[in-house]
């Protein structure tokens, strides 16, 4: 072997002696830091609140049945109950403007030799702030409704305007507890809590008081004056 090829030689083993080293330093440091990872704890946070709705939304049908060669007579008898309605609703303290009129419908009703009579059914709605004046005149409706008509359905829906600015102190207080729980899962091996790494809100669920109905895909209940609010928050925090 001449010497320039023994100083070649020497070169590459230099260099292979190099990097052997050089991957020693890198796998001993991702094996320290494979024996090392950050140590987390996952809790669930909840939290709950009561409240009144502010805004009530009242939804009705009523309906006349006239013979079948009446029918014409029974669109301009409609029009003349829903003046009469809105007339009364305006003596409640229930401006017009409130009110949403949908179209007439008419539903035919046979008999043996085929139609026999007609329906004149005119549906609406209202929404107001003033709970207590709607709901006496959905459970007594009796002093709006002219001799003759029918009241075929009635429904109320209670809402809150509110709504978006408690679900974010809710969700904030969930929040909360959900690091409460795990400072204390902490505590109990002497450890301490560095920060959040994630989390994760679920559904908001609304129902009547003391329910306990829970859906995967959230509950927003209006049947009732008076509701509850409750949120749950999945949390990972990382422990010192």
């Amino acid at each position: 072997m001449n010497e320039t090829s023994a100083r070649n030689a020497a070169r590459a083993a230099w260099i292979l002696a190099l990097g052997l080293v050089v991957s020693s330093v890198i796998l001993g440091g991702s094996f320290y830091r494979a024996r090392h990872a950050t140590a987390t704890v996952q809790v669930v946070g909840m939290a709950s609140q009561p409240f009144e709705a502010d805004q009530v939304k009242w939804s009705l049908s009523i309906g006349r049945t006239v013979p079948v060669s009446r029918l014409s007579a029974g669109y301009v008898q409609i029009r003349s109950d829903v003046e009469s309605l809105l007339a009364g609703l305006g003596a409640a303290g229930i401006p017009r403007e409130s009110v949403v009129l949908q179209p007439v419908t008419t539903n035919p009703m046979y008999g043996s030799d085929g139609i026999r009579e007609y329906q004149v059914n005119q549906t609406l709605y209202l929404i107001s702030e003033d709970l207590d004046a709607v709901e006496a005149l959905a459970l007594d409706p009796s002093g709006l409704l002219a001799a003759g008509l029918l009241l075929q359905n009635s429904r109320l829906e209670y809402f809150y305007s509110g709504l978006a600015g408690v679900k974010r102190s809710l969700l904030a207080r969930a929040t909360e507890d959900a690091r409460m729980r795990a400072e204390e899962i902490a505590s109990a091996t002497d450890e301490g809590i560095e920060g959040i790494a994630s989390a994760r809100a679920g559904v908001f669920q609304i129902t009547e008081p003391f329910s306990t109905e829970v859906a995967s895909y959230g509950i927003y209940d209006t049947s009732s004056r008076e509701k509850e609010i409750r949120v749950t928050v999945h949390a990972v925090f990382v422990i010192d």
